[in-house]
């Protein structure tokens, strides 16, 4: 077994042991075919989202920066589900203000200024899951937000796409 495997085992098990009893996945998920499109995207010619021109160094700095968010929201869930809300929000903290860093947009065009300002948005909710976990000590209201902001994320996902200035 991969090492991928294991991580998206752990973070399914994290989930599913954060869950309430009577939850099911069939009741609140839509079906497969809501969720994908009917055929898999074949070529970069078939990828019609909006493009983002980066210079090649900001593109791998933003792509490492989601990447973390990955692990951040694992730590999260994996927090959660052994109860330690401290290791849950300071999880949290790491997505936050603390990975802003100044982004010279190359082209500033509608859809990169506003995938700038999406990027700002999600960290500053991240910080305030934060103060409201510190505050509050609720992690369903955690788990709650955190959902919010991942609809932030699959919105960004599915409407643009960074690309090299070179392209």
């Amino acid at each position: 077994m991969t090492k991928h495997i294991k991580q998206g085992l752990v973070l399914a098990a994290s989930l599913l042991a954060v869950l309430p009893a009577h939850f099911t996945l069939a009741q609140t998920l839509p079906p497969v075919t809501q969720i994908l499109p009917p055929t898999a995207q074949t070529s970069p010619d078939d990828d019609n989202r909006r493009g983002i021109s980066t210079r090649p160094n900001e593109r791998v700095r933003i792509l490492t920066n989601m990447r973390k968010y990955l692990v951040g929201l694992q730590w999260v869930t994996e927090a959660l589900a052994r109860d330690d809300m401290q290791a849950a929000i300071a999880a949290v903290r790491t997505m936050g203000a603390v990975n802003l860093y100044d982004i010279k947009l190359m082209f500033p065009n509608k859809a990169s200024v506003e995938f700038h300002n999406l990027a700002f948005e999600v960290h500053s909710d991240f910080d305030a899951i934060a103060r409201d976990a510190e505050a509050k000590k609720d992690p369903k209201l955690m788990l709650a937000q955190i959902g919010t902001v991942m609809k932030k994320c699959t919105h960004c996902h599915e409407t643009y796409r960074l690309q090299d200035s070179a392209h």
